[in-house]
């Protein structure tokens, strides 16, 4: 009597299967791995950017502010006005309290660049200050350009600041890191055409805001 075995015989993986496997494995990882660090670089890149924007416009809102108030003397006996003015730096006066002096805190004030601790700065400095405060760090270029009344630019220095009834300001600053596989070829300018920094030709990127302030206090004197 022939007696027949019912019992299933157990397949198994080939050790060509298996290697196979392990190749799709490590494939199928190193893009996961190469997508991941794609998206943190390119987060990292976008959050650069967005600090970027909020610290220029920032610098931009003081620079506007106080460039705008200008020349404000309520009682006529302040002498308040524009001080000095260069193209790369002004010196502003204004008597915000009324009392006839104009030399009080945050009623004088200069806006320049300088360098601290190997970074290039915005800094507003006032008399109770004494030194420079900084607005904005990773700042290329602070550029001024004045005009008169009838919108003719003044020559800087301007010689007699009594003149001035508008600034156009413009302001460049960059990201505080390189941004990989980038290289900054542009060539940036002010209002007038006039070249005020580049190419660079690094891997920062960078962000140049301008606008024209009316010296409305300016205007009575």
């Amino acid at each position: 009597m022939c007696i027949r075995d019912n019992k299933k015989e157990t397949a198994g993986f080939t050790l060509v299967e298996l290697l196979l496997a392990m190749v799709l494995a490590a494939v199928v990882t190193a893009g996961i791995y190469s997508l991941y660090r794609f998206q943190q670089k390119s987060y990292a890149a976008q959050e650069q950017l967005s600090q970027l924007q909020t610290k220029m416009r920032t610098a931009l809102y003081f620079l506007e502010r106080d460039i705008s108030m200008a020349g404000c003397d309520p009682t006529g006996g302040s002498n308040a006005g524009i001080i000095t003015a260069t193209s790369s730096s002004i010196r502003i006066t204004e008597d915000r309290n009324a009392n006839g002096d104009s030399t009080e805190y945050n009623e004088d004030i200069t806006y320049s660049l300088y360098t601290a601790s190997g970074i290039r700065k915005l800094g507003r400095k006032t008399p109770a200050t004494a030194s420079n405060q900084p607005i904005a760090e990773y700042i290329d270029a602070l550029d001024f350009v004045y005009l008169d009344k009838h919108g003719n630019v003044l020559p800087a220095p301007v010689s007699d600041p009594r003149k001035i009834m508008s600034v156009q300001i413009t302001l460049l600053g960059r990201t505080a890191k390189p941004v990989p596989g980038f290289k900054d070829t542009t060539v940036y300018k002010n209002q007038q055409g006039t070249v005020i920094f580049g190419p660079a030709n690094d891997g920062y990127r960078r962000l140049l805001l301008t606008t024209q302030v009316l010296c409305r206090n300016m205007a009575v004197k």
